[in-house]
């Protein structure tokens, strides 16, 4: 016997009662998956989050599996509501890193806590004090000890940033490139977002 999981997805759970495992189905009940994962996340876009051995990993809609299943920390997902895109938050070794919704690691397993921002952009932390402002776009890395970049981007991918330094603003957008250099006050750099 098997019970089903509705969601919004044309692809959802099916549960063996007996072994208490889950399989992958489309919408007419075939089986895409083996009976094998213990846990899982409903799948909103294309990948899901699930638990297979104890272990988490994530795999598509068809049932492949995206990524090694090694991971013992329950992974957290961002989606970017501007890119509609998903990422995956997993944790190695007391690192993090993050996966996007193809299985692809794009910020590697080296920082202590990553913040995501939208936009494709990430708050990276060391732990050491040394934090940074990762533009997926162009895999950009700003240091946030030389410059403070507010995550409220406008409607054309604009924000005002500071030079720490100088205390001075300018304008980035979200590839993490200077629109407007660093010569202005807040005042003045924000009109450049009307």
């Amino acid at each position: 016997r098997s019970e089903f999981f509705c969601s919004e997805s044309d692809v959802d759970w099916l549960m063996n009662k007996r072994t208490r495992l889950y399989a992958l189905v489309d919408s007419n009940f075939n089986v895409l998956t083996d009976f094998k994962y213990d846990s899982f996340y409903p799948i909103y876009g294309n990948t899901a989050i699930v638990r297979r051995n104890g272990n988490w990993g994530l795999i598509n809609k068809r049932g492949e599996e995206l990524i090694d299943f090694i991971y013992p920390n329950e992974p957290f997902l961002f989606w970017d509501e501007f890119l509609n895109k998903d990422f995956f938050l997993f944790e190695k070794k007391n690192k993090v890193g993050v996966f996007d919704d193809n299985g692809i690691l794009i910020i590697p397993f080296r920082w202590k806590r990553i913040v995501y921002c939208n936009y494709g952009i990430f708050q990276l932390e060391n732990g050491k004090g040394n934090n940074y402002l990762y533009f997926k776009k162009n895999k950009k890395k700003l240091s946030i000890k030389k410059h403070s970049v507010s995550t409220m981007f406008n409607r054309y991918g604009k924000s005002v940033f500071r030079d720490l330094r100088s205390n001075k603003c300018g304008v980035i957008d979200t590839s993490g490139i200077i629109v407007k250099p660093c010569i202005y006050s807040e005042k003045e750099a924000r009109k450049f977002l009307e």
